[in-house]
This record gives C-alpha cells, sequence and structure tokens, in this order.
C-alpha cells in the first residue's frame, strides 16, 4: 500500500504541533501580510531561495492557495507558544512518497526571535512530525553557507552536510556555496 492511499491531506494541514517554545500551526491568509513584510526586508531576505522585494498580496495568496492544494507541500506557521505571536513559517516540500523523503525550509521572519532556539525547536518539531506522522525516511535542505546561525541549528538537530554546490548563490556581487544537508530517520 502506498503512503498516499492513507493520509489525510486535509487533516495533516491542519495540525497543530507542539514542541519547546514553538506552536507550528497551519499557515493563513491573515498571516500573509507579514509574511510579506519579512520576505522584503533584506536582513531576512538574503537567507531565502528567491527575492521577493516585489512580492505581492495577490502572488502570496496564490502561493497559499496552490501550497494547501498540494499532495506534495506542506506549509505551517511558526508561533511563539507563550505569547501566541506569529514569528515565521516552514514548510515541507517536494515530498515524494514513493521514496519517503522531503525538503524543508523556514524562515523565523521576526528578527527579536533570532538565535533564541525557535528555529531549533521549528526544526525538531517537523522533523518528528515527518518522521512519526508522516513516515518519511529522509530530510534535506539547502542552506547558503553564509547562514552560520542555520547551519549551527540544523547540525544540532541531527543534519549533516552531504553536498556542497560550489559557488552556486550570488550575494552582494560574490558567489557563494550551497550546503546540501540532510537527516535520515534512525
Amino acid at each position: 500500500m502506498n503512503t498516499t492511499d492513507y493520509i489525510d491531506y486535509k487533516a495533516v494541514k491542519k495540525l497543530k504541533i507542539y514542541e519547546g517554545k514553538v506552536l507550528i500551526r497551519p499557515l493563513t491568509k491573515n498571516d500573509l501580510t507579514q509574511t510579506i513584510k519579512w520576505l522584503k526586508d533584506p536582513e531576512v531576505n538574503k537567507f531565502l531561495a528567491n527575492d521577493f522585494s516585489d512580492l505581492t498580496l495577490e502572488e502570496e495568496l496564490n502561493w497559499l492557495k496552490e501550497m494547501n492544494s498540494s499532495l506534495i507541500d506542506f506549509i505551517f506557521a511558526i508561533d511563539d507558544r507563550k505569547l501566541k505571536k506569529y514569528i515565521g513559517n516552514c514548510g515541507m516540500h517536494k515530498v515524494d512518497w514513493e521514496n519517503k523523503t522531503c525538503e524543508f525550509g523556514i524562515v523565523i521572519g521576526d528578527k527579536n526571535y533570532w538565535e533564541k532556539k525557535f528555529g531549533s525547536d521549528t526544526i525538531n518539531a517537523i522533523i518528528r512530525f515527518a518522521f512519526c506522522k508522516l513516515n518519511l525516511l529522509k530530510i534535506k535542505l539547502f542552506v547558503y553557507e553564509y547562514n552560520t546561525r542555520a547551519i549551527n541549528a540544523y547540525k544540532k538537530c541531527g543534519f549533516i552536510i552531504k553536498e556542497t554546490l560550489i559557488k552556486d548563490h550570488l550575494y552582494e556581487n560574490f558567489y557563494w556555496n550551497t550546503l546540501v544537508m540532510e537527516i535520515k530517520r534512525e
């Protein structure tokens, strides 16, 4: 039996996941105005795969609709569990149900929450969810070499560097390496 034969996608997309300081919950259209502000912030955007400086609410609404109907993407908002404050987003993308793998992405958009363990708690929540609830075997991610804060958090959570894509990312007129990291279910 294929994993996709028994996954209730609507239920999964409505889940709330608690881990340490964070609540992982469904991303809603009410979150998108704040999301866009974060994505347009150069300090946040420099760590992302795309340049969102011209992002519009309409584009973001279309993206949310697409993600919510996808069978291979799961996106979530990240809240400060104690204060019930929206601080970022995360997602599992390109879920390959046959090989039981996915790609992970995270952005802590509220810079007041950087370096305070909210990222690590989110990563651990998604690892547990992917391995225990979705029965995945491997999570992969891409991170730029200058994002040392994220690299340290990923390593702390058990990710290892599997590959280095040499000078494939242009930022501030300089080509940077991209690290491909992964974690496998034990």
